[in-house]
């Protein structure tokens, strides 16, 4: 299993479209570098997580192809790609002619990729899809195997990233939002960071240590009603792109914990030619 590794550094997360018929389907991506340095790329139904485990889907399917590739990152060339997302399509029919299931993701490391079904029954689907790797891929070596899991936690402790490498989507979120409207993430511009406090002092605190760190701030506010009533906003000039933001967003993160706050994000403006 994936988290039998250590995730040594986070290097993109990226956006999947799907064509699923559900439009509240949400899957998302990420790709990291393991023990050795070995690049693993990771594909998810993230909306997932606020409902696993699903009742009555019992059963992990774990299954797909080895493949062999020139590529020093492990991952495929275009060609074994194509046959790999092939592969991923006719999974999906084979398992829905044999029982309800849910397609959770899939994990494509050391030159293997794998997709993750759970199942309401096993029924005879090892032998279904042995077959058809037989039949269909003879000259890929694949694995197939079905186990209980009743707690799903192949998804929550497997697939699921951690709340490190969720901070790191959702800067990568923002910063496809801003490409998408045309800008280039050169420019260095205004950042507006949002904070949340239970209590005024720690507030205070926390403001007085990010203007040693040359915040600059905006605004404080008291909204008591909610569960953390101190609003705090910050901004300073910085740069977009992800090695410069990431480590300014992890270190805001931090500091408002220290505190007993809340970092809730950031945003600006678009700067485009």
């Amino acid at each position: 299993m994936k988290n039998s590794f250590k995730i040594l550094l986070l290097f993109i997360a990226v956006t999947f479209q799907t064509n699923a018929q559900n439009s509240q389907e949400r899957w998302d991506g990420y790709m990291a570098a393991y023990e050795e340095g070995k690049t693993g790329s990771t594909t998810l139904r993230m909306d997932l997580i606020d409902t696993a485990p699903i009742k009555d889907y019992n059963y992990v399917l774990v299954t797909g192809l080895s493949y062999e590739t020139a590529d020093e990152t492990g991952f495929p060339e275009n060609e074994t790609l194509a046959i790999l997302h092939n592969v991923a399509d006719q999974l999906i029919e084979i398992v829905k002619n044999e029982t309800d299931y849910i397609n959770v993701g899939s994990f494509m490391y050391n030159k293997e990729r794998l997709e993750y079904f759970y199942l309401k029954e096993p029924k005879d689907l090892v032998t279904v899809i042995e077959n058809f790797y037989k039949e269909k891929y003879p000259e890929y070596k694949f694995y197939v195997n079905i186990k209980e899991d009743k707690k799903w936690t192949y998804y929550t402790d497997f697939l699921y990233p951690s709340e490190e490498v969720q901070n790191y989507m959702a800067d990568q979120s923002v910063l496809r939002s801003l490409e998408e409207a045309g800008d280039k993430l050169t420019e260095a511009r205004r950042i507006d960071h949002w904070f949340y406090f239970s209590e005024e002092d720690e507030m205070i605190q926390c403001k007085n240590e990010l203007i040693k760190a040359k915040f600059n701030v905006e605004h404080t506010s008291i909204n008591k009603k909610s569960s953390l009533p101190f609003e705090l906003i910050v901004w300073r000039i910085d740069h977009v792109d992800i090695d410069t933001i990431y480590p300014i967003t992890s270190n805001l993160r931090i500091m408002a914990a220290k505190f007993g706050g809340e970092y809730d994000g950031w945003e600006t403006m678009v700067v485009t030619e």
